[in-house]
């Protein structure tokens, strides 16, 4: 090829990375979801690159890698063997943190489990870059190309673009299901608070003892029943809300329930004391 073709070429790459780029940013801004994020930006670094046919995003979940993303049906079935024989450029990728390039010949050299198990497939080259998130690597964004021409640098180059673009979309998914989970236990904290209060509040006023004391003949029982302080104040909240009109031998009453809040609890709530 010569220097005005190479030229040509070059010109022609950058001018699809940067369409490519401007159409990311406008699909990305009404993404809603990580996933469709991801899905997203596969398509458009398929267009983007000319080299690739098809892309997805691997990531690896409670230890167990799985496909995100991916813009052919080809893609699961070469995932899914890389899976099974735990090697492949997305696997050497996501362990190694490093871009991996390989071509046929590569494959059956450096993962021939892997090599057998998709030689029915008609894809011939493979670019897999490491995704982070959050500060950690938890898998790849892979390109692969039915072609044997193997990719070059300046597809790793404009590859890295787009692993920039999925590392952010995972950050954002990692940083919002974290920010729910914290959302959730001060939840679940504040119902907790809730009704140990009102289990106090009652029995402060029916047995005319002082907050700790409530606090601590509540502590008595929980112990004593192995079940929950927030459990058995649950269970007597609910005991004195059926009470109706309060009665005349108010104390006594409490007294009662009390005593017997954790005969009433569900059993699949009884836990241990804390």
């Amino acid at each position: 090829m010569t220097d005005s073709a190479d030229t040509t070429a070059e010109r022609r790459a950058l001018a699809l990375l940067a369409e490519a780029l401007t159409d990311l940013d406008s699909a990305l801004a009404v993404s809603h979801t990580a996933d469709g994020a991801l899905d997203t930006i596969c398509a458009r670094v398929v267009t983007a690159i000319p080299d690739a046919d098809a892309a997805g995003v691997t990531v690896f979940r409670r230890g167990r890698p799985q496909t995100a993303a991916s813009t052919e049906t080809f893609v699961l079935e070469v995932d899914q063997a890389q899976y099974r024989s735990e090697q492949g450029p997305c696997i050497e990728s996501t362990l190694t943190h490093e871009v991996v390039r390989a071509d046929l010949d590569d494959v059956s050299q450096r993962w021939p489990v892997f090599a057998k198990a998709i030689d029915h497939l008609d894809v011939a080259s493979f670019l897999s870059a490491p995704v982070t998130a959050g500060g950690a690597h938890i898998g790849a964004l892979n390109l692969y190309s039915h072609t044997g021409h193997r990719f070059d640098s300046v597809d790793e180059s404009a590859m890295r673009v787009f692993v920039q673009a999925a590392q952010s979309a995972l950050t954002g998914a990692e940083n919002s299901e974290h920010a729910a989970r914290q959302v959730e236990t001060y939840a679940a904290a504040m119902e907790s608070r809730a009704a140990i209060e009102q289990a106090k509040g009652a029995l402060m006023l029916g047995l005319n003892v002082s907050a700790d004391k409530a606090f601590d003949l509540l502590l008595w029982r929980s112990q004593t029943t192995n079940i929950k302080v927030r459990t058995l104040a649950e269970q007597l909240v609910r005991d004195i809300g059926s009470l109706g009109d309060a009665p005349d031998a108010l104390s006594t009453e409490l007294g009662k329930l009390l005593m017997t809040a954790h005969t009433r609890v569900p059993s699949g709530q009884v836990t241990p004391a804390e």
